[in-house]
């Protein structure tokens, strides 16, 4: 069964007082994500706007007893009309996460800087030889039994050492490091310190990475393009860069150690790619419309033949503005 959310993001300017912490500041950053139809994008956003215009340039202590990220994140959901999951950052490293469920998760980004190569890759193929990457990588626990300092000051530190400014290849569980095999190592030595783990991701570029919550492997591939939409009754044109992310999910090869090359999903993506970048969507041939959510699910219906593993599409017109299609019902939020 396929599920389609809509995706609305903003920012506010707010200071607070946290217990143990003297009067500071942040720029916080909210997005939701509710399965509300895809025209009812404005109400959604106008709801977002009204919750966060308390906080905006003010003390959210004044608005709430709990001005920690959970408390903050919490009142935003509750002033939705509808069931939304919400990630709330504080600061460019940490954040929030609260799902339709109700499940919460804290989460805190990082990264290490290390060389490695990929030993089973075909003759010629880039990752074959030695290279390294900025890799970045996301740590999620259950907030019901974990802080954000059980994943800063104890789980990530002993790791960081171990990794930073090595070769991975040399690091035993990490003969093959890829993205995917990363992921699964990773999980499996923070649990050992961490146990509301939750699930781990790591990012080898900006655009594509991978997750492991301990069961399933997913990863995901990032592009833009350049693109035409009808603004009005009038024809007259409106245009937008957007963002699509690709996610897929399934098995990891044993000898290849990953789900499907990145490189592979790119290369499946452009035919589609030609036809959305630089032109005007809605002359696409077979789409229904010129708007997101039919623009996702026609990228859905050309791609899904190329890569039977996908399982999610999000596709951003603006930053704070898009939809997402999940095809499996269970996809974790990935990196955004």
């Amino acid at each position: 069964m396929n599920s389609s959310s809509l995706i609305c993001g903003t920012g506010f300017e707010a200071a607070r007082q946290l217990p143990d912490i003297g009067e500071h500041g942040h720029s916080f950053r909210v997005q939701l994500r509710s399965s509300a139809q895809p025209g009812q994008h404005d109400t959604l956003a106008a709801e977002l706007q009204a919750a966060v215009a308390p906080f905006h340039y003010a003390r959210i202590n004044s608005t709430l007893q709990d001005a920690s990220d959970l408390g903050i994140a919490r009142y935003i959901a509750a002033q939705c009309s509808q069931p939304v999951s919400l990630n709330l950052s504080s600061a460019a490293d940490r954040g929030v996460l609260i799902g339709e469920d109700g499940r919460e998760y804290v989460y805190f980004d990082t990264r290490f800087e290390a060389a490695h190569h990929l030993p089973h890759v075909p003759p010629g193929h880039k990752c074959g030889r030695l290279h390294g990457h900025g890799f970045g990588v996301r740590i999620v626990a259950d907030a019901s039994r974990s802080t954000l300092n059980d994943i800063l000051l104890k789980a990530w530190p002993p790791l960081f050492a171990r990794l930073n400014h090595r070769y991975l290849n040399d690091i035993p569980g990490l003969e093959n490091p890829t993205s995917e095999v990363m992921a699964a190592w990773l999980y499996h030595q923070l649990a050992a310190n961490l146990a509301a783990l939750a699930w781990v991701e790591v990012r080898e570029t900006h655009t594509a990475g991978s997750q492991f919550d301990g069961h399933t492997y997913r990863i995901w591939k990032e592009q833009h393009f350049e693109s035409a939409v009808p603004f009005d009754a009038a024809g007259h044109y409106t245009g937008h860069s957007y963002l699509i992310r690709l996610m897929l999910q399934g098995n990891v090869d044993r000898v290849m150690g990953w789900v499907l090359d990145f490189g592979d999903v790119k290369d499946r993506f452009k035919p589609v790619y030609r036809q959305l970048d630089h032109n005007p969507l809605d002359k696409l041939p077979g789409i229904r419309a010129a708007d997101t959510a039919s623009i996702a699910e026609w990228v859905h219906g050309e791609l899904k033949p190329l890569v039977p593993e996908l399982a999610r599409i999000d596709l951003m017109e603006t930053p704070d503005r898009g939809v997402s299609l999940d095809f499996h019902g269970d996809m974790q939020w990935p990196l955004l």
